[in-house]
């Protein structure tokens, strides 16, 4: 079978999970013909081909790695780029201020105070340290208290449950 003109299409077949009765009848073949081929040459070329579809999905995996890593040391160098800027507009300030200070001179020690300001303020949203998303609080919308009294109602034939809920709601609520 191994000669057959048709071999290619009996292999898709049988890749196929299709039937040896089936590809048997199409290419004119006997069934125990179809099963030694599958058995005996088959295995080995799917063992083959497996093989290289696992050399390959591992390279793909170190690919995606290095690619990972270089955009993580790009995000680190970016990082302390951005650190470092910060330190030296930091220093600048600071020098200001104290010229202003040194000078006596009001305006210049104001713009320089907010400006630090403004620095410090920056710093500690970088580091999470202020949050400046918007905080909803669903207790004083209408729509809460229609699903609170819709949870409360389906759980009234389950007392234990509903004291449940209640008592949480209770403490979770401001």
């Amino acid at each position: 079978m191994c000669a057959h003109p048709q071999r290619v299409e009996i292999d898709k077949a049988l890749i196929d999970s299709t039937g040896y009765r089936e590809i048997a009848d199409r290419f004119g073949l006997s069934r125990s013909a179809v099963h030694r081929h599958r058995e005996n040459h088959l295995s080995e070329t799917l063992r083959r081909a497996q093989a290289a579809d696992r050399q390959a999905t591992v390279a793909h995996g170190r690919q995606l790695l290095d690619r990972r890593q270089a955009q993580e040391d790009e995000d680190d160098r970016h990082a302390l780029d951005v650190t470092k800027q910060l330190k030296a507009v930091n220093a600048a300030c600071l020098e200001v201020l104290r010229e202003a200070r040194a000078n006596n001179d009001p305006a210049v020690l104001l713009r320089a105070v907010d400006r630090i300001t403004r620095q410090i303020e920056l710093q500690a949203k970088l580091l999470g340290e202020i949050q400046d998303t918007p905080t909803v609080n669903i207790a004083i919308l209408p729509e809460w208290h229609g699903l609170r009294q819709v949870i409360l109602d389906a759980l009234t034939p389950y007392p234990d449950a509903k004291l449940a809920v209640v008592g949480a709601l209770e403490v979770a609520s401001p």
